[in-house]
């Protein structure tokens, strides 16, 4: 966020703006938008209403990207709204929105009057009106506003807009610049083993509950791969999971979710395609989301180097990303992360250099969507008899983390639960990122090698050692040799899970790590040819670790295998099933 106007000509504020100011920053600390703004309303409607001769409708939200101004003025123009109060952040400017709103006011007869406030001298002020020119409401409360002006006030006719198409304001951008400025933002790995019980902490605040083993898998899941299959049966948490760890480990403004559709076949599916007939961008309800993450990037790599030490990673959620082959709409990602460590994930979405725009006129559309730093792609799997498995490819690339549905009912525990639901899903389902009631201890996820690189050669000479004699086991006496990927993949996965731990050295703690890799990273790479005896040869291992684990720390690998081993054995065509048909 920049300061706005030049301090040097600006009036004091008043005890209503220090008013304003102080309840967006708590609103907004907390990672709340939306309705949450209604205190804000009140003290609008009662400072402003005795000037306006009536009691005041107003609408305040927050506009950080192209994208989201695109919405802004929109997703509530069919309510009578007397004021909009918009909250502009970069890397968006004032000055791109004013063209926004000009065009939506001449547009839309229910959108009138939009103030926009900045932050000025530390503090969130009004600087700016766009109106209708027929609306008196400007007069009667700019003195309310002590910088607003003749200069910053800008009237619009009801006429269509009176001026020509804007060029696209986003275009190419320095993708080299990017990447070396995304290698540059650090990968912290001091305070690790303070994560797993910030998690659990945070997990609570939203009235979900999360064991600690499961807590320190999970996020040592998150922090060592960049694609994270969250797969399990309908109602076993996925979405749940996959949004409370963007939630603690990004922030708000950096994630988006995105809604698989069955009959999906390309990119163009989910975020819209360049039409050459219209000269226009023909766009998706989703092409915003990744235009809002693509400018988070540019606004979040472009600062000064205090500003990139904050910098969050981004997180694409993919919800019932299975509904169509992943591989295909979401190409750019299995492209883009068939390395274990990528700073930038690029999207090419149109060929046009100067950018785009859509079919409003509203959404600049730049021609390569550039995710980072160290991007996040969440997917959930839906996992039955008629879901579609994802491909070797897509699984090549990730963690798949399985969830599955409680062992055991509780009449007690589920008669509380259905009395006070969690607040993380309400009516409409789980939120995007639920609000930061504990505040996210990590903003930047960093490079999912950077555990690993911090060990030295006998450090990670004894920690692979564990996952060799769980490799015997699956080779049936004759080692499997993994690829260089998985195996770099797994060894990512076991360093942080250890330093998450806070248990380096530790033989048992680096037992289970090496036993949840395999849970992770080897079962879904399995041939088919070799998963159902490497199952019964696992099963038999006396030396797997019993479900609560060393020291506490779990231990998935002895319960997957029971219950896929449960699939498997008397079956007639075992020796032709794979992890994913043993699982549905």
């Amino acid at each position: 966020m920049t300061d706005g106007p030049s301090a040097n000509l600006v009036p004091t504020p008043t005890a209503f703006e220090e008013a304003i100011n102080n309840r967006a920053e708590e609103i907004l600390e907390l990672g709340k938008t939306g309705y949450n703004w209604s205190s804000v309303d009140a003290l609008l409607d009662e400072e402003l209403a005795a000037d306006a001769g009536r009691h005041l409708k107003t609408r305040c939200k927050t506009a950080n990207s192209s994208g989201r101004a695109a919405n802004v003025l929109t997703e509530s123009m069919d309510k009578d709204i007397d004021l909009y109060l918009v909250f502009i952040s970069a890397p968006y400017t004032v000055a791109k929105f004013v063209g926004a709103a000009r065009k939506r006011i001449s547009r839309f007869p229910k959108v009138r009057t939009v103030a926009v406030a900045e932050v000025v001298g530390g503090m969130w002020r009004v600087t700016t009106v766009i109106h209708r020119i027929d609306d008196d409401l400007v007069e009667r409360i700019a003195p309310h506003f002590p910088m607003l002006g003749s200069p910053s006030i800008h009237s619009v006719t009801d006429l269509p807009f009176d001026g020509h198409a804007v060029a696209p304001s986003v275009g190419q951008v320095d993708e080299e610049e990017l990447v070396g400025r995304a290698l540059a933002t650090p990968s912290e790995l001091a305070g690790l083993s303070e994560l797993p019980t910030g998690l659990v902490a945070y997990a609570d605040s939203h009235g979900i509950a999360l064991d600690l083993a499961t807590a320190t898998d999970v996020l040592a899941c998150a922090l060592s791969s960049q694609l994270v299959l969250f797969a399990g049966p309908s109602g076993t948490g996925k979405s749940t999971i996959a949004r409370l760890l963007a939630g603690f480990l990004s922030v708000e403004a950096a994630t988006a979710v995105l809604d698989a559709r069955s009959g999906w076949s390309g990119p163009e599916d989910a975020f819209g395609y360049y039409s050459s007939l219209t000269a226009q961008f023909a766009q998706t309800p989703d092409t915003p989301k990744l235009v809002a993450l693509h400018e988070f990037t540019v606004g979040a790599l472009g600062g000064d180097e205090a500003e990139l030490s904050k910098a969050a990673s981004t997180v694409l959620i993919v919800e019932e990303a299975n509904l169509s082959p992943i591989e295909g709409y979401l190409a750019p990602v299995t492209h883009g992360l068939s390395a274990v460590s990528v700073p930038m994930l690029t999207w090419p979405l149109h060929a046009q250099r100067a950018g785009a725009e859509d079919s409003d006129e509203m959404l600049d559309v730049p021609p390569v969507a550039t995710l980072g730093p160290w991007p996040r792609v969440f997917a959930t799997i839906n996992v039955d008899a008629n879901s579609t498995a994802p491909a070797r490819k897509v699984t090549a690339r990730g963690a798949v983390v399985l969830l599955e549905p409680e062992e055991a009912w509780d009449p007690s525990a589920e008669a509380a639960r259905l009395v006070e639901p969690s607040p993380a899903n309400g009516a409409n389902g789980p939120a995007v990122v639920a609000p930061r009631a504990v505040r996210a201890p990590v903003r930047c996820m960093g490079d999912p090698s950077a555990a690993r690189r911090a060990l030295s050669l006998d450090q990670l000479v004894a920690m692979l050692k564990h996952l060799g004699r769980l490799l015997e086991l699956i080779g049936g006496g004759t080692p499997f040799v993994p690829s260089r990927r998985d195996a770099e993949r797994a060894a990512n996965y076991m360093a942080y899970f250890l330093a998450l731990a806070g248990a380096e050295s530790t033989d048992a703690a680096a037992e289970v790590a090496a036993e949840n890799a395999v849970v992770h990273v080897l079962l879904s790479q399995l041939p088919t040819h070799a998963f159902a005896g490497s199952v019964e040869r696992l099963a038999s291992d006396s030396q797997l670790t019993a479900s609560g684990g060393a020291e506490g720390l779990g231990g998935g690998l002895r319960r997957r295998i029971d219950a896929l081993r449960g699939a498997t054995s008397g079956m007639l065509f075992a020796d032709s099933m794979d992890f994913w048909a043993a699982l549905s």
